[in-house]
């Protein structure tokens, strides 16, 4: 009768420590390898503007931005190489034979909302629109920022803060800085890297000097002629830009050549919609939301 006791009681204990494992280290594991697993579909920052909006559809903007498995494990393997940079940094250095600047771009933005889901964007862009008020959502660190007007000087901004105000009281100016970046190449990588580089630094300059003409625009209340005549110059630019890159392996340290493609591409859809637009002056603060656009895909790009 005592061993049958004892028995029950080993068998209680042994039942007591397998609830213990199961509750105090089983389960945690297990959720942090599903939570690992959701974690997976990260969204990458994306932008898109009130026309994105309205000609194509939101579902498949949103699932456009997600990544792959593959893409995720590409990321992983991305980090582990910057590991190295490092110490493989003496011996790059000194395969190149040169070096080449971008220039650093500023943008300056009021920014009216920030959201963690697209329930109410639609709508929000709607409003924005009714208030003839240039737009850009920008998605980063899961939330979506919602931006009006922007330009890549802060003085130039603070003059319309107040205006804002008067639709969304909780308005306030946001900065983005990205400083020089250097692209090093070898020998005969040289002539390449130079032009690419040089048009960077060409659409920087010509979209810093499409920026005060918005704001000269927005402040005297005059014409976008000198306008238009900036954005055909960029229209050149990025010609220039497209076939530099054609058929060419670009040099390390300039971005991939898809990312270049996908920011000449809808810079120069930005610049064919703009010249249209220009033809109502109704449309001012949707030309301002194509401006918006480009220079965020050119910070896209540079970063």
């Amino acid at each position: 009768m005592r061993k049958s006791r004892f028995k029950v009681r080993r068998q209680r204990k042994n039942h007591n420590y397998f609830f213990v494992l199961l509750f105090i280290i089983i389960i945690p594991l297990a959720a942090i390898f599903i939570g690992s697993k959701i974690t997976q579909s990260v969204i990458l920052p994306v932008l898109y503007s009130d026309v994105t909006l309205e000609d194509e559809d939101l579902d498949e903007i949103l699932n456009s931005t997600i990544f792959t498995e593959n893409e995720q494990q590409q990321e992983k393997t991305t980090d582990m190489q910057e590991e190295n940079v490092e110490e493989n940094k003496t011996l790059v250095e000194k395969e190149e034979s040169g070096h080449i600047k971008t220039l650093p771009l500023s943008v300056y933005l009021i920014q009216i909302a920030s959201v963690s889901d697209t329930t109410n964007i639609e709508s929000l862009v709607a409003e924005l629109n009714d208030n003839k008020l240039s737009n850009l959502i920008y998605k980063m660190d899961n939330s979506y920022k919602v931006y009006t007007l922007g330009l890549t000087e802060r003085v130039l901004v603070e003059s319309r803060l107040e205006n804002v105000r008067e639709f969304y009281p909780d308005a306030y100016i946001s900065e983005i800085h990205l400083p020089s970046k250097r692209v090093g190449y070898s020998q005969d990588e040289e002539e390449l890297a130079e032009d690419i580089v040089k048009d960077f630094n060409s659409l920087i300059e010509i979209m810093d000097k499409q920026s005060r003409e918005w704001y000269n625009f927005i402040e005297k209340e005059g014409n976008l002629s000198a306008y238009k005549e900036l954005l055909e110059e960029q229209k050149q630019i990025i010609a220039s830009l497209t076939q530099t890159i054609t058929d060419k392996n670009l040099p390390k340290g300039l971005p991939e050549k898809k990312i270049i493609e996908k920011m000449t591409y809808h810079q120069e859809s930005n610049i064919k919609h703009s010249i249209e637009f220009m033809e109502d002056s109704d449309n001012n603060y949707r030309i301002h939301s194509l401006f918006l656009d480009s220079l965020f895909r050119m910070l896209e790009v540079i970063k």
